[in-house]
């Protein structure tokens, strides 16, 4: 965080924990907190809602966009109809994906913000892929084809995001285990929960740690100087 102070910004967390995120709502020029108390702690005190006025930047993190679920459900039915042809499963896998996002509460969030306020910067970026663990690996055997699903789920948000005039990060390869399908587990060991401050359970591997935030920080912060570059540029 100091990076994004030493290079001027006045950065702001701020959301919604857990299932309360679901209940986020927008409202004339604000994101309104389903509980802004508990939103006012994740902020430091400063906003239970949050007014988009006061930002020029908004980064959308997580969203609850979380594709290891999902690409796994996807793998598992892929394999049952690969021997097929491969314009029928590409048909299927296109499908698949296209159902699933126009079905997330984060991507009409987004949508509902950009349009309200279309002049901002916007970025986004999903949640981590699970930490590498076994029970995971063993569920869905066969990681040649989950990486091909995790592409085309990338690809997919990119893609809206580019028509909605969002800015799509990627999670970092820096922060990936070795079989390029899950995060490298050293950046899930130790982790706290931001609001209550506590330890996540050992058996949590959704949720990262400090190490993993300083990657994608350090990256958003590239993405945001190298448009505040291009800006002077053309000014």
């Amino acid at each position: 965080m100091k990076a994004f102070g030493t290079a001027g910004y006045d950065v702001v967390y701020w959301g919604a924990a857990g299932r309360l995120f679901d209940q986020i709502k927008y409202s004339d020029g604000k994101l309104i907190s389903p509980a802004p108390e508990r939103s006012k702690i994740i902020s430091s005190g400063r906003y239970g809602h949050l007014p988009l006025s006061d930002f020029d930047a908004i980064i959308f993190y997580g969203m609850a966009v979380r594709l290891s679920g999902i690409a796994a459900q996807i793998t598992g039915r892929l394999k049952t109809i690969q021997t097929l042809s491969k314009s029928f499963v590409d048909e299927t896998l296109a499908e698949q994906i296209a159902v699933w996002w126009d079905h997330r509460l984060g991507r009409e969030l987004m949508k509902v913000v950009t349009d309200a306020a279309p002049s901002k910067k916007f970025i986004f970026t999903t949640d981590p892929l699970v930490a590498e663990n076994p029970q995971y690996l063993d569920k869905v055997k066969d990681n040649l084809l989950l990486r091909r699903v995790l592409d085309e789920l990338y690809a997919h948000c990119s893609h809206w995001c580019e028509e909605h005039g969002i800015s799509f990060y990627r999670q970092s390869n820096a922060t990936l285990a070795a079989n390029g399908v899950t995060t490298d587990f050293d950046f899930n060991t130790n982790s706290v929960k931001m609001e209550a401050g506590k330890p996540h359970p050992e058996d949590d591997f959704v949720h990262m740690n400090s190490r993993y935030g300083d990657v994608v920080l350090a990256d958003l912060l590239a993405l945001l100087e190298a448009d505040r570059s291009a800006a002077r540029a053309a000014g």
